[in-house]
């Protein structure tokens, strides 16, 4: 096992504990599991500039030895590592009974580890190459959640140790942290409200909570504060509006905890003092963390060349038409089409005009389509189609004339003389004489376009 600490970093990273504002209180103790040695060393050294306490491992292993030797506030953890994985060192945390919150900061992006990642536990995901702004927003919001938990269960606010802790904390936490009086109005708001919000701090204070959120979440403000009057918190996702040259939003992640006894000195508050907080909370800012997911998403379920569904979602899809049909009493068509010829297109032209071709195709046989049909890339030049709620099995035969239409002028290629023709066979199996199952579905379709291709090409049968 191979342990990373202050000793053990080279020569060209500062080791020195840096501590800003008046304390000499470390932020909190941090844990960073990574298998690379650069960019371990360069987290160490960002986060000690910072102000925290950190330790490091370059394998699961050792990861593990320091969590059984040492409390941590927060395990900072690669996906892929030596020994134990990031996923195996959240399971045994599980097992354990280690109490340790764990950021996963990964170049690892396949949708269904990060989301195993965050049932295990993640409080968070970073993307490599990481930006600073946010790591930094991340483990401080994590951490100082973690020592408000700790402080709240142990002493209050009124520990002057404590309240000194919060002050420095809070003037420089990159998240937004607010308190509220009776009315829920805004009494305080810390140094990265402007930034956030995009106004001056002092143009908020006494002003409703509710101005903050955008109209079609106003609703979520009585669930927000409602369990906080009967002593519990509550985390809810709400629009924020900002105002950086117009009117935006920002997704975020909102926690109102519980009404607490204050010491007034630990914040600045607007003069002069009001009575206690009766709510205190934290903003995070999750726009970009939700933007990454439904990227990883997108991905995980779409082709990457044409941005159009892939098979896996396509037999989604197909699997709950064919649900609905039965339900309804309807039918419904599935469309197999393959490219004639176009391994010769690559072969001639090469595989960058073979994937432009693909993707002019996928357009136009989109346009052919309903809004609620699906066009998917089924594999290689193989595409399928799904139309449900159909009439007559008639409609799916105008369709597949569409789609041979749609193909029949041959392709330009912008900066260049060249237009390519493709043609297409079709195979067409129809819901529910044709089968009861989408697998079935499929490879009755997949059979009607092999008999076109063998008899006649350019053309659409139905499966018989």
């Amino acid at each position: 096992m191979q342990y990373y600490s202050e000793n053990s970093v080279s020569d060209d990273v500062d080791i020195t504990p840096h501590v800003t504002g008046e304390t000499s209180e470390y932020l909190g103790r941090l844990l960073i599991g990574d298998d690379e040695p650069r960019l371990l060393n360069s987290l160490c050294s960002i986060l000690r500039d910072k102000g925290f306490e950190v330790d490091g491992a370059e394998d699961g292993d050792a990861v593990c030895q320091r969590l059984r030797e040492n409390a941590y506030d927060l395990v900072l953890l690669d996906i892929r590592m030596p020994g134990k994985s990031g996923l195996e060192i959240m399971a045994w945390l599980k097992e354990t009974g280690v109490d340790a919150p764990v950021i996963i900061i990964s170049g690892h992006s396949d949708y269904r580890i990060v989301r195993q990642a965050f049932k295990l536990g993640a409080c968070d995901y970073l993307r490599k190459p990481y930006d600073v702004d946010e790591l930094i927003r991340a483990v401080g919001g994590t951490v100082l959640e973690r020592r408000q938990a700790r402080s709240q269960a142990a002493t209050g606010w009124s520990n002057p140790l404590t309240a000194d802790f919060f002050k420095h904390t809070l003037d420089h936490l990159p998240d937004l942290v607010f308190s509220l009086d009776e009315r829920k109005c805004i009494n305080y708001l810390n140094h990265h409200s402007e930034s956030l919000l995009g106004l001056p701090t002092e143009e908020l204070i006494g002003q409703p909570f509710s101005r903050l959120v955008h109209e079609g979440d106003i609703a979520k403000l009585p669930l927000l504060f409602g369990k906080n009057e009967v002593g519990e918190s509550v985390t809810q996702e709400i629009k924020l509006k900002t105002y950086h040259g117009g009117i935006g939003y920002l997704d975020c992640d909102i926690t109102v905890a519980s009404p607490l006894e204050a010491n007034d000195t630990a914040l600045t508050y607007a003069k002069p003092p009001p009575a206690k907080p009766l709510f205190l909370g934290i903003v995070r800012d999750i726009t970009e963390h939700k933007r990454t997911l439904a990227l990883m998403e997108f991905h995980a379920s779409h082709d990457t060349l044409t941005g159009l569904p892939n098979r896996s979602l396509f037999m989604d899809r197909l699997t709950l038409a064919v649900s609905q049909a039965s339900r309804n009493g309807q039918k419904l068509a599935v469309l197999f089409i393959d490219l004639n010829d176009f391994k010769a297109v690559n072969d001639t032209y090469g595989h960058g005009v073979g994937d432009q071709l693909l993707q002019k195709v996928a357009a136009g046989l989109t346009h052919c389509l309903r809004e609620g049909d699906t066009l998917a890339r089924y594999g290689g030049d193989e595409f399928t189609v799904l139309l449900p709620s159909l009439d007559e099995k008639k409609d799916a035969a105008t369709v597949a004339r569409k789609l041979l239409n749609s193909l029949e002028t041959p392709f330009p290629f912008e900066g260049t003389d060249l237009r390519v023709s493709i043609g297409t066979s079709i195979g067409i199996a129809m819901y529910p004489e044709d089968g009861a199952g989408a697998e079935t579905l499929v490879e009755r379709a997949d059979m009607a376009m092999y008999a076109v291709k063998q008899r006649k090409k350019n053309d659409f049968y139905f499966y018989s």
